[in-house]
């Protein structure tokens, strides 16, 4: 929970910062681009979160490998997340900030579970209804849980569409356990 919050305060300021300069979309290819270098080379953000080696250091390495390839907006973000020791929630932050990127530009996420890929007609449809039940943009992150049984779940920003089985069994077992016999 506390990650989650710190995501969302650290993610909106540097995208104030980013669209302050006009390079938010900029920023967030950065982003993306430091948060592949850190999956790849977990020893580089555990280098960075070591209590043991000074911020100064930390700083200087983040600068003398970075300086020349990421904005100066996502540069001074990163010292700035040193200097805050809070650089253990850089993954936290990034899904929060693009998420801000992406509103700003007027697309919005659905992530759908189904219990089976969909074929691209039903993908299509469903992104079409999507995108006119909310007037928006969307991009579809498609993902696969058999364990739904069927059916699908959408998650559309804050909200949750589920129509998959695993849920209707559910509350079908609800209603039947509210029901009383005497």
């Amino acid at each position: 929970m506390i990650s989650s919050e710190v995501g969302k305060k650290y993610a909106a300021a540097l995208f104030k910062s980013a669209n302050k300069e006009k390079i938010s979309d900029a920023v967030l290819e950065d982003y993306r681009s430091i948060m592949k270098i850190f999956e790849k080379n977990p020893s580089f953000k555990n280098l960075l979160e070591a209590p043991q080696i000074l911020d100064k250091d930390k700083k200087k390495l983040l600068k003398d490998l970075l300086e020349k390839k990421i904005s100066e907006v996502l540069l001074s973000f990163l010292t700035l997340l040193v200097d805050k020791k809070r650089i253990q929630y850089l993954f936290d932050i990034f899904p929060e900030f693009e998420k801000l990127v992406k509103e700003y530009q007027g697309i919005m996420v659905a992530e759908v579970i189904t219990a089976v890929p969909l074929d691209d007609v039903l993908s299509q449809s469903l992104k079409m209804k999507l995108e006119i039940k909310t007037k928006k943009k969307i991009e579809m992150i498609e993902k696969v849980d058999p364990g739904i049984i069927g059916g699908a779940t959408v998650i559309l920003g804050d909200k949750v569409i589920d129509h998959s089985i695993k849920h209707q069994l559910a509350q079908l077992r609800e209603k039947i356990s509210q029901i009383k016999v005497y």
